[in-house]
């Protein structure tokens, strides 16, 4: 085996001095060898950056003053990085112990590994613990239509993360979905691997973006699709997410071309039927009307669950219109 590999860590960090000192300590305590742990704040006022400065010693480079987001931070971490091997923990998460050296051997095992993930442990703010599912390389479609991206236990050779040119700063909240697309467009799924060993801690509280506003990581995440769509020329499903997603981002390109329609019209529709199939706004209805009666789904395979919910969309959709809709939602509602 090789020698393990530098690791470089990156912290974002704000606002967050209630989980900050065991985010930290966690990442101390690997023990880990060639370790480079960086953290970057952004200008916190709540004793965060006092948390910091005392763990300064243990740290290859930190900071703390304002900047343009999470995803802003987290590059400017990236150009700090001198490592082979990168992942970020934000600063309410938590290593497990031993994570790192699980990290450093698998790829010091594989030069040519490109991803390496385990589970993490969704701890509720109950700290009540339940163990994420896991991605499988022997899979490849569903790395696309199906990501699990753990990102707290997800690492990346710094190499191309850096040559995609680390996350894309115009995401608040799905930024670490669309560098796992990146990199699966740019590299391809041959030199991946996830052990299903639970490397990290993802903790859901008030304050943390995944409860506060799941909205906004489905808005992004079909922006993101979008961007796909327009690159292939997939012009039927750009008019749905258009109807339904009218915000527009401007996002950078991924490395696909013509032959990637395929596997980008079934993530599409996978995004679609997954978080639009019980119908509860006009947008959604509008937006999957328009769906139904331009995209051809024959060639697109549907697995039972996205069957399932096509007919249960379907159900809802044999109505004239929203008015329609809404009547025979109350009435229904009512009979129950």
């Amino acid at each position: 085996m090789e020698a393990l590999p530098r690791i470089s860590l990156v912290t974002p960090s704000f606002m967050q001095a209630a989980f900050l000192d065991g985010c930290l300590t966690s990442v101390r305590e690997q023990a880990y060898p060639s370790l480079e742990h960086i953290v970057v704040d952004g200008g916190s006022t709540d004793g965060s950056v006092q948390l910091i400065e005392q763990a300064s010693s243990t740290l290859a480079w930190w900071c703390a003053e304002k900047d343009q987001g999470q995803s802003h931070a987290i590059n400017k971490g990236l150009s700090h990085a001198t490592g082979d091997v990168f992942g970020w923990l934000n600063s309410d998460d938590l290593l497990l112990p031993g994570s790192l050296a699980q990290v450093g051997a698998a790829f010091a095992a594989d030069p040519d590994l490109v991803v390496y993930g385990g589970r993490r442990i969704l701890r509720s703010m109950t700290d009540v613990d339940t163990p994420s599912g896991l991605d499988d390389a022997s899979r490849p479609d569903a790395l696309f239509t199906d990501p699990k991206v753990n990102q707290q236990s997800t690492f990346y050779r710094l190499g191309v993360v850096k040559a995609i040119g680390g996350v894309e700063t115009a995401l608040h909240y799905a930024m670490d979905l669309e560098l796992w697309w990146q990199v699966l467009f740019a590299q391809g799924t041959d030199h991946l691997r996830f052990d299903a060993l639970d490397l990290a801690v993802f903790r859901y509280h008030p304050d943390s973006k995944t409860v506060r506003d799941q909205a906004a990581f489905r808005s992004e995440t079909a922006a993101i699709l979008r961007q796909l769509a327009v690159q292939v020329d997939q012009h039927d499903l750009v008019a749905v997410l258009d109807q339904g997603y009218p915000d527009r981002i401007a996002l950078r390109p991924m490395s696909v071309d013509g032959s990637k329609a395929p596997i980008i019209r079934r993530m599409i529709v996978r995004f679609l039927l997954k978080w639009n199939h019980m119908v509860h706004e006009r947008s959604q209805f509008e937006m999957m009307r328009l769906f139904r009666r331009t995209v051809d789904l024959r060639t697109i395979p549907l697995d039972e669950v996205d069957t399932e919910r096509l007919t249960l969309l379907d159900g809802q959709l044999r109505v004239p219109g929203w008015l329609a809709f809404r009547l025979k939602r109350k009435f229904d509602h009512l009979v129950r």
